[in-house]
């Protein structure tokens, strides 16, 4: 098992509720977070991050851009990204995250504990993120 405190989880989301919500939750668990509202906040944010939890539905980039562009960036290409959506929950929603380079997805309302333990999995594993 990682330990959570040395890990900073960019949380991504336009919707403030959703956003405090999920970042309350991954502090709750025992992660350190940041936040950001927009595509282009989180890719200038992205750099002090272990690892990102980003929706789809943003006001200026699609998550699915975000991850394509963090994925292209030398700094950003390694950290593990879960895309969540509610609005996004096709197979084929999945199969575009997946390609644009998501780790994991996960559709919303979110299990926070399953959240947590796919970020988990995700920085223990072999990228590791960044601490």
């Amino acid at each position: 098992m990682i330990e959570r405190a040395d890990y900073c989880v960019l949380v991504v989301d336009d919707h403030d509720p959703t956003r405090y919500a999920t970042a309350r939750a991954l502090r709750a668990a025992g992660f350190r977070t940041i936040e950001a509202a927009a595509g282009a906040e989180a890719l200038e944010l992205a750099e002090y991050a272990s690892a990102v939890v980003l929706d789809v539905h943003l006001p200026d980039l699609l998550g699915f851009e975000v991850c394509r562009l963090l994925r292209a960036n030398i700094g950003t290409a390694s950290l593990p990204i879960v895309q969540v959506s509610a609005i996004y929950v096709t197979e084929r929603d999945k199969v575009i995250a997946r390609e644009a380079g998501a780790d994991a997805y996960m559709t919303a309302p979110v299990d926070y504990d399953a959240l947590a333990g796919t970020l988990d999995g995700l920085l223990a594993g072999p990228s590791g993120g960044r601490a």
